[in-house]
């Protein structure tokens, strides 16, 4: 007969410090017993067993050991137990051992809602052995679960005839607390890797039910995507990076000098001009809820301008930790605002000793980017695509279904902007996944990452078009487009176009809003081709002055997790943001989220009449992932600026729950600790042998 060693997942949930009392125990060391019966049932439970071959399991889990004292009836015999629960209760035998071993390694070592007698009681399963399976039963009602192991991304090495990949598991990558960030919250990508690693092909939503930040979103987004899509393009956006005046009076406009042909301030009562605007930069936080184009130039003196006004924060400078000038916010009207990429076009008379400092920190910021609303997982081994709602790119957010300019390509030998993309499909590509190191501190090979935009292109220039390309499928083009120009397809109508975030321009604006803004003649409608000069050299200032890109080599673009973290600020609307916000706490906003789950899950135990497997009806599945219809409801407004940092607000729950149904066991419920459910659900214990950390998906952006 072979032996062969099957390894640990890693992952614990043992206390070493839970040991028998100073006396008559003694301690076995090897606990061949467990070892033996345990790596044995294991095997068998996935199905991976083979005839002739005897597993053992390569250790325990980390904080468990086994001890064994004279029975007291009988001094010749022994009794062997298990110590290191959590709980501090002991295991009398492998067989009862096994529930709680398998579902820590289903789960990266959590326990919590544990099937195990020891940890839900009464209501428990005990495994029975079979030659070729085994079987869970119901201490007190019969029931099943079928195992599902957990499978880590490199498993330590083991023979060929022992090399497995376990079965799927139930647990969703938003839930498997095998990988956690900084937080302690499951880190969702990691896990859709490596379980992309384990299936080869994937396509699943993303979903992150442990994440206050996750839900937060969700509650604003199908508002905000509405939004995006009833307004006009010109309106600006939260998050966008403006130049407002600060202070404009009723009587004062902006027009363009009939002399110097410069964009100037005229005041209307006096009929003087009044020299060229004082420009700042600042950063959208609220925008009015409704506007039209004719906002760009009358003042309207019956409404509020909080309520029909844009709120804008000065930019700091993002090399420099001082950030006092976010604190002074004003709200403007709408025809004190133009978009940053116009920022030639208005201060090209102005020296650059006369701009305001916001001016310059605003176009140091040209080149950051930043995604958000990332909401599908979808790929091939060693490849895979993240779908996003938005990206942040430079001074705009950009959004599925805008029409966007592009950049001319250098090969095309085209002279300025005369294409353009209508956004279908905002990816984060991650490629050569199997090239990459595994270890996130060594200086080994990163994932590869790359923005990438696909969408339907046009051009206004037939010579680059194909007559067999015309069909009515893109025929149809946005009406703001229709008024600049006439358009051709750029490729078939049954393809797209992908293009890196390079060749973006920015949005497209309405043409009659681009007439206001730069006082075009009602003849001269604008280019197409504006502001294209001036977001270039804009991007070139932005690499060399912001110290994040300059200072590492070949590098082009600062990649921010989030708006904030791409612009460096440290508050948003007067609420400090992400890492520097002082009242936040996940770990209380987590463990609102579980309570909240658990009052769910009692909700539902009522109706569907099963065992209970664990204390408090706790189990892990009143975490599972709620679908869309199901989020928790929240009756507090959100402001559409959630998405700009990970600054947000847990939820919390009454602790009453409902009776159980007739004729069911009423369950009993154990309040932990303050920090024991936090400690369990988040402390991973790594040995030596399995302990490497994992891959980070490092940025390497590519650009054509």
């Amino acid at each position: 007969m072979s032996f062969v060693i099957v390894p640990l997942y890693a992952g614990s949930d043992g206390d070493a410090t839970h040991v028998p009392p100073a006396g008559n125990h003694v301690q076995v060391d090897p606990p061949a017993l467990y070892l033996e019966k345990i790596g044995q049932q294991w095997m068998e439970s996935r199905g991976e067993a083979r005839p002739g071959v005897k597993y053992i399991l390569e250790r325990l889990p980390t904080g468990y050991s086994m001890w064994q004292r004279p029975r007291p009836t009988n001094a010749k015999l022994v009794d062997k137990y298990l110590y290191g629960h959590p709980n501090h209760k002991k295991f009398d035998s492998p067989n009862r051992y096994y529930p709680h071993f398998q579902h820590l390694m289903d789960n990266g070592g959590d326990s919590m809602g544990c099937p195990c007698t020891v940890c839900a009681g009464s209501s428990g399963i005990l495994p029975k052995s079979s030659s070729s399976s085994v079987q869970m039963h119901s201490s007190s009602a019969a029931s099943s679960r079928p195992p599902t192991p957990r499978v880590p991304q490199s498993p330590p090495p083991m023979a060929p005839s022992a090399h497995v990949k376990g079965r799927p598991k139930t647990i969703s990558a938003g839930l498997d607390t095998s990988r956690v960030d900084e937080e302690g919250t499951p880190d969702v990508y990691r896990n859709l890797v490596d379980k992309l690693r384990r299936y080869t092909t994937i396509d699943e939503v993303i979903e992150e039910p442990l994440s206050p930040d996750w839900r937060a979103e969700q509650d604003i987004l199908p508002s905000w995507l509405n939004n995006l899509r009833e307004r006009e393009q010109w309106m600006p956006r939260v998050g966008d990076i403006v130049l407002y005046i600060r202070e404009l009076p009723d009587r004062v406009k902006i027009v363009r000098h009939d002399v110097t042909a410069e964009l100037q301030l005229y005041n209307e009562q006096s009929e003087t001009f009044l020299g060229p605007p004082p420009w700042e930069a600042g950063l959208v936080g609220e925008v009015p809820k409704a506007a039209t184009v004719h906002d760009l130039t009358e003042v309207d003196s019956k409404t509020s301008i909080v309520t029909s006004g844009v709120r804008v924060e000065p930019i700091p400078d993002a090399n420099n930790e001082d950030k006092s000038l976010s604190k002074r916010h004003k709200y403007v009207s709408l025809r004190q605002i133009r978009p940053l990429v116009l920022w030639q076009e208005l201060l090209h008379h102005v020296p650059r000793e006369n701009w305001d400092a916001t001016v310059v920190n605003a176009l140091s910021l040209a080149s950051t980017c930043s995604l958000m609303g990332k909401h599908r997982f979808r790929g091939t081994w060693p490849n895979a695509n993240i779908y996003c709602h938005g990206l942040y790119l430079g001074s705009e957010l950009l959004a599925v279904g805008d029409a966007v300019r592009l950049l001319p390509n250098s090969k095309s030998g085209q002279p300025g902007c005369s294409e353009i993309l209508i956004i279908k499909s905002l990816r984060l590509k991650w490629s050569n996944m199997d090239m990459a190191s595994n270890n996130d501190y060594d200086e080994g090979r990163p994932y590869d990452s790359a923005i990438w935009i696909y969408g339907t292109a046009y051009t206004n220039d037939p010579t680059r078009s194909n007559k067999e390309w015309l069909s009515e499928q893109n025929v149809e083009l946005p009406k703001l487009a229709q008024e600049y120009s006439s358009w051709y397809p750029l490729h078939p109508s049954n393809k797209e176009l992908a293009l890196p975030l390079s060749r973006i321009l920015g949005r497209l604006y309405e043409p009659d809003a681009m007439a206001i803004w730069l006082n075009s003649e009602p003849d001269d409608p604008p280019d197409l081709d504006v502001g294209r000069e001036g977001l270039l050299e804009a991007r070139a200032f932005s690499r060399k002055r912001d110290q994040r890109i300059a200072q590492n080599a070949n590098a082009t673009w600062y990649w921010g997790d989030n708006r904030a973290d791409a612009l460096n600020l440290h508050t948003i609307n007067g609420l400090e943001v992400a890492k520097y916000d002082r009242e936040r706490d996940v770990r209380q906003w987590r463990k609102d989220i579980k309570l909240i789950e658990g009052m769910n899950d009692k909700a539902t135990a009522t109706m569907k009449p099963e065992a209970s497997t664990s204390a408090g009806g706790r189990g892990l599945r009143s975490f599972m992932a709620p679908g869309t219809a199901s989020l928790p409801v929240r009756t507090h407004s959100t402001g559409e600026a959630s998405d700009l940092s990970s600054s947000t607000v847990g939820g919390t729950s009454s602790s009453e729950g409902k009776s159980p149904a007739p004729g069911k066991k009423k369950r009993r419920v154990f309040y932990l600790s303050e920090d024991e459910d936090e400690i369990r659900h988040n402390t991973k214990v790594v040995d030596e042998a399995s302990g490497t950390p994992k891959k980070k998906a490092k940025v390497m952006v590519v650009i054509d």
